[in-house]
């Protein structure tokens, strides 16, 4: 996340840090007064890989962990911690970003989508392959005020779902990268309501979250001589067991993704280091 960089698009006069938003895919809702969203069911999609720095291999890698292929038309993608806000107009800082699936993209059984944050070329010119998705040349819908970018330092990665008409979104996976800042933080949202672009008036409200996510003790940082070697933050095992599960989160399934143990289920420890960028290529263990 950074701070000003200019005058925002969007600004009515003189010189803002954040950027109001709202996707315009929303249509008119069929959701009550409770706690609703897109709510079909638990994704097998989960975050898979994450590279910060330098900047033309930062990346977003996601992974389909069961054998059917999954629509992709509804999931968002974002390092925003005001994500959460979408179905009413959320506000990201200047190079943040959240970034919808295009219309009929599917990740198929097992497969895995990598998504750049810069041009192709420039992600074809660090790892000798095209990325699946970018959110710099229109491959990917993006909601952004300016040239969006991850802070080398960290910051919050989400993966989440939204029908566009209903209040609330669901988080589907959320990694916080590196040590970031504290204004890089996720922003609380528990028990904040929300009225989103339904037919009615009634708000709904999200669950409590358990906010128990922690940062990593530093970014994965590239290493420049004697030839450039990227280095990646890597998922080195299912949530299964590992965050609460079913318990009126605010994840599908009822899961909550804010409490997730990622210092057992993602590298960057003493045990498990850091390790080479390897996009398009996930671990057996990740697969169901």
């Amino acid at each position: 996340m950074a701070g000003t960089i200019g005058c925002l698009l969007g600004a009515a006069t003189g010189c803002q840090k954040l950027l109001s938003i709202q996707d315009p895919v929303a249509g008119p809702g069929q959701d009550g007064g409770g706690p609703d969203s897109s709510d079909a069911g638990g994704s097998p999609l989960l975050l898979s890989e994450i590279v910060v720095a330098p900047t033309d291999g930062e990346m977003i890698e996601i992974v389909n962990t069961s054998n059917q292929g999954v629509d992709l038309s509804t999931y968002y993608l974002s390092d925003s911690g005001n994500y959460f806000r979408l179905p009413v107009g959320a506000s990201v800082d200047t190079a943040d970003f959240i970034a919808r699936f295009p219309d009929n993209a599917v990740i198929p059984g097992h497969g895995v989508v990598t998504v750049a944050l810069g041009m192709p070329a420039k992600f074809a010119s660090v790892y000798q392959m095209a990325p699946t998705y970018s959110l710099a040349d229109g491959t990917m819908r993006v909601i952004a005020a300016n040239a969006p970018t991850l802070t080398n330092d960290g910051e919050p990665v989400i993966l989440f779902e939204w029908d566009g008409k209903s209040d609330l979104v669901r988080d589907v996976d959320i990694m916080i990268v590196g040590a970031p800042s504290a204004g890089n933080l996720l922003t609380p949202k528990t028990g904040m309501s929300q009225d989103g672009p339904d037919a009615d008036t009634r708000p709904s409200t999200y669950a409590m979250d358990a906010s128990s996510l922690k940062p990593q003790a530093a970014a994965p940082m590239p290493i420049t001589t004697p030839m450039l070697q990227v280095f990646s933050t890597q998922r080195i095992l299912l949530e299964d067991g590992h965050e609460r599960q079913g318990a009126g989160g605010n994840g599908q399934n009822g899961d909550d993704e804010t409490s997730e143990d990622t210092p057992v289920t993602w590298d960057g420890t003493l045990a498990h280091p850091f390790g080479l960028a390897t996009p398009g290529q996930v671990p057996a263990v990740l697969l169901r």
